[in-house]
């Protein structure tokens, strides 16, 4: 009896225990880029994909955006604000390590802003006149309090600023061009920059981030020339990944590479057809309104298939987006009517006073971008519209055309920088003459409403704000939003763990990479 009793009490014990595998950390994972950084110092040049793909892995700011709206601490341990929305105090984490071992301070903190605020701030003219309005205190080594001369609702987000070691730019004159740090970075990031050439830059783990560690012992961003080059590299199995194929490229590897293929819409990036109001036929409001009645963003986006189709100025995934206000069926039977209301009539091309109804579209000259252009003035001629496609080389494009205002419509893409909802710098009326509103887009009432959008906290009255600016800019039609750009990313199937998440813009792509692993352990389970 006893004898079947250990036997019974053996096998019960046998079936509570198992085992299972579960990510480890070690391991290295190779991404193919295409092009070199401009720079890798993050304040540079924000705005330059490749430097930001660097940029998100090696610097760290006091917060961090994750899935487009949610906003955490990073070097900060959290925050408060006071009553007032112009204070906001912060607490850093306690053992957050530059890459070169010393600690991160608030006076880090504190020097980072006097850089951007400095007369002679090397990086984007935006930035510095947002962080001009902060004053910075440093109570103690771990606390930075920073006020504001207004209130200004989407701050915290600009928290993320990634923040630079005060050790290694001591001065504050903003230039950063000539200072050896600017190339050979120290950060607070997940990973530490190990090496960079001109083919390659190297990162290992860095032991001193206070946020989640990542798995991966080391990431490999190899540079090259040209998408088409990349591409091949990731089939040759060079590397372990490359984030810009299109879908067509994506569709066409076959099932033996073995590579896991995700997509997700770059929200915060925006394809859209400016329309400028100093054109003397487009600063007519009819004519804005029959291009907006016949342009099917579905039809056009199947002249470029890397998109997916948008509106309006405040982008899809964002809590203040009101699609109810800017998602409009195209109507061709209504744009014709409108224009004949207009006094534009006759056929092939509609005529006013002996004007043709006729304007050019500037595109950039590349292959899709050229597609999607033909498809507009296709559908535009159907309403007696004559738009002519004209490439110019990207600089082109933006030194010759759209900041002087040299155009008809342009078409062209917009990143709009930010998760927050503010539309001040591409549609107020202040940005008009030399600012990013390209459109020249002046409208007192949505001035009005992106005001009271930026200097009041409370998120309802917030939302009304926007949502009535929204319904303006809708009917005014300063310009169409046509689609977003969709992220087609590959990787190796041996690399596990990778979820996108929410990406407005493509180092996005990073956000959860302290959970992709390559290594796994065999651990006991019990009680199972």
């Amino acid at each position: 009896m006893l004898l079947l009793f250990a036997a019974l009490l053996s096998l019960a014990t046998v079936s509570l225990i198992g085992s299972e595998d579960r990510p480890s950390a070690g391991g290295l994972y190779r991404e193919a880029l295409v092009g070199q950084p401009l720079s890798i110092n993050p304040l540079l040049h924000p705005n330059d994909p490749v430097g930001n793909d660097v940029g998100r892995l090696v610097h760290a700011g006091l917060v961090r955006v994750v899935d487009g709206g949610r906003i955490e601490g990073d070097l900060a341990t959290g925050w408060t604000t006071s009553d007032n929305g112009l204070t906001y105090s912060f607490q850093l984490k306690q053992g957050a390590l530059w890459h070169d071992g010393r600690p991160v301070t608030s006076a880090d903190v504190a020097a980072t802003i006097a850089i951007v605020q400095a007369p002679g701030f090397a990086g984007p003219a935006e930035l510095g006149t947002l962080w001009r309005r902060v004053s910075a205190e440093t109570p103690d080594d771990r606390t930075i309090r920073l006020r504001l001369s207004e209130p200004y609702s989407s701050f915290i987000e600009a928290c993320s600023l990634p923040i630079l070691p005060q050790h290694l730019f001591p001065s504050a004159d903003g230039s950063m061009l000539d200072n050896v740090a600017s190339y050979e970075p120290v950060g607070a990031g997940p990973y530490a920059v190990q090496s960079v050439d001109a083919e390659r830059i190297w990162l290992v783990r860095s032991q001193g981030y206070a946020g989640q560690r990542p798995l991966l012992d080391g990431i490999e961003l190899r540079f090259y020339p040209d998408a088409a080059a990349a591409l091949e590299a990731l089939l040759d199995g060079e590397v372990d990944g490359f984030a810009g194929l299109t879908a067509a490229e994506a569709a066409s590897i076959p099932p033996s590479r073995q590579l896991e293929i995700r997509q997700a819409p770059l929200q915060e990036q925006q394809t859209t057809l400016l329309l400028n109001q100093r054109s003397p036929i487009l600063a007519e409001q009819a004519v804005r309104r029959a291009i907006a009645m016949r342009l099917d963003r579905a039809s056009l986006v199947d002249a470029a298939p890397s998109a997916v189709p948008a509106y309006g100025p405040i982008p899809a995934f964002s809590w203040a987006y009101s699609g109810t206000e800017v998602e409009r069926q195209p109507d061709p039977a209504a744009a014709a009517r409108t224009l004949d209301e207009a006094g534009w009539v006759g056929a092939p091309v509609r005529s006013r006073n002996g004007r043709l109804l006729r304007l050019e579209i500037a595109v950039a000259a590349e292959p899709s971008q050229i597609a999607l252009a033909e498809a507009i003035s296709a559908q535009l001629a159907s309403i007696g519209l004559r738009a002519d496609v004209h490439p110019v080389q990207p600089l082109d494009l933006y030194r010759e055309r759209l900041i002087p205002r040299r155009y008809d419509m342009a078409l062209t893409g917009v990143w709009l920088g930010t998760i927050d909802p503010d539309p001040y710098w591409l549609w107020h009326s202040s940005q008009a003459d030399t600012g990013l509103n390209f459109a020249a887009y002046r409208n007192p009432l949505a001035d009005q409403m992106i005001q009271q959008s930026r200097s009041d906290g409370d998120p309802g009255r917030r939302f009304a704000a926007l949502s009535a600016f929204q319904r303006v800019w809708s009917e005014d039609v300063p310009s169409m939003v046509i689609a977003s750009p969709l992220l087609t990313y590959a990787t190796t199937a041996t690399l596990h763990g990778v979820r996108l998440g929410v990406v407005p813009e493509p180092s996005a792509r990073f956000q959860h990479l302290a959970e992709w692993y390559v290594r796994t352990e065999r651990v006991m389970t019990f009680g199972r």
